[in-house]
């Protein structure tokens, strides 16, 4: 089968890398996946469980010992052990600030969200220097983007401690997400950056909005947070979106090679190789072998990988396997309009 020149560009304009799609799925929600999955403080435990245990059965009502056991078991899982200590805690004094943080946690954890707000609410407001509520609070409004109060509380945190780096982290957040300024956020994550050099988020944060503006200093945040987590392959995968989009095709196939071997599973990383090797370097072949891996790796509404497998058949001039994997990718998005493009030029 042969093809006119225009045909083949236009079909090859269909065939759209996985560029920010993922990145910005992971970033720009930095603060929804923070909130809305609460983390439970990382604190060391001030006793273990057997002397916490026999501390209580000495003293029943011993607030700090049962609001610290309820704690323990919450960092354990055991979330009906943890409400039955926070319940018994509470009736003893309803306004100590440890307990209502560990309450609002164990809130989250049951998808209990107005719940939790309204526990380190009271939490903040019995205890004005209380960094852990306050912070907690900056990122569930900041994840339903209830932008003012989030502010407020940033800015609190600011007040208690002008050095705490999450406070600036978010206050970037809220910049980007409330009023688009992406200028001002940069000021802010930086800020974060300069008073934690070791802080991931916010590293990632400078590399992931950086990179939008395919600004090449993107490369220097992501590789800070290489130097600290060696294996992290989400930063590879991030290196490689960035290193295509500024067309540096080379360091793009290292970035998600490397992303690759750290993660087997990473369908977008194989998926983005196929690309390079269908549109930008014409190796077909190669190209098949990574639309493979990447539908191994995501077996289930995998379109896109199909969609490049038939598009590469297509270029080797195998109309048969061609259709096969256009029809694929119909079954598993039936509006693909590449992909009936595919089937109506093979047909002609």
């Amino acid at each position: 089968m042969r093809f006119s020149r225009s045909m083949l560009f236009l079909a090859s304009l269909s065939l759209l890398a996985c560029n920010n799609e993922k990145t910005s799925h992971a970033n720009n929600n930095l603060n929804e996946a923070d909130s809305t999955e609460t983390t439970i403080q990382s604190q060391k435990p001030k006793s273990s469980l057997d002397s916490l245990d026999a501390l209580i059965a000495a003293e029943p009502n011993n607030l700090e010992a049962l609001s610290e056991r309820g704690y323990q078991k919450l960092q354990r899982n055991d979330q009906q052990g943890a409400w039955l200590d926070f319940q018994r805690a509470f009736n003893v004094d309803s306004t100590y600030a440890p307990l209502l943080l560990h309450l609002g946690e164990l809130n989250m954890l049951r998808n209990q969200s107005r719940q939790a707000r309204n526990r380190w609410t009271q939490c903040a407001n019995v205890d004005p220097e209380n960094i852990d509520c306050r912070l907690n609070l900056v990122k569930l409004h900041a994840s339903i983007q209830n932008f003012e109060p989030a502010l407020k509380y940033a800015n609190e945190l600011i007040d208690i401690d002008e050095y705490f780096a999450p406070a600036y982290l978010y206050k970037g957040i809220i910049a980007r997400d409330s009023r688009h300024d992406t200028d001002l956020a940069l000021q802010y994550f930086q800020k974060a950056t300069d008073l934690d050099q070791d802080y991931i988020e916010a590293l990632d944060l400078m590399g992931v909005t950086l990179a939008s503006k395919r600004d090449t200093l993107a490369q220097y945040y992501y590789k800070r947070i290489l130097n600290l987590e060696p294996n992290n392959a989400e930063i590879y995968y991030k290196l490689g979106v960035h290193y295509m989009e500024i067309d540096e095709l080379n360091r793009a196939i290292e970035a998600y090679t490397k992303a690759t071997q750290l993660n087997p599973n990473d369908a977008d990383s194989f998926y983005n190789l196929g690309y390079i090797f269908t549109v930008k370097v014409k190796d077909y072949h190669e190209a098949l072998d990574y639309y493979s891996k990447s539908i191994k790796a995501n077996p289930n509404q995998n379109y896109k990988a199909h969609y490049g497998k038939g598009y590469a058949y297509e270029m080797l001039g195998d109309v048969i396997n061609a259709k096969k994997e256009y029809l694929k990718t119909l079954e598993l998005l039936p509006v693909h309009q590449p992909a009936k493009d595919g089937l109506q030029r093979i047909r002609n």
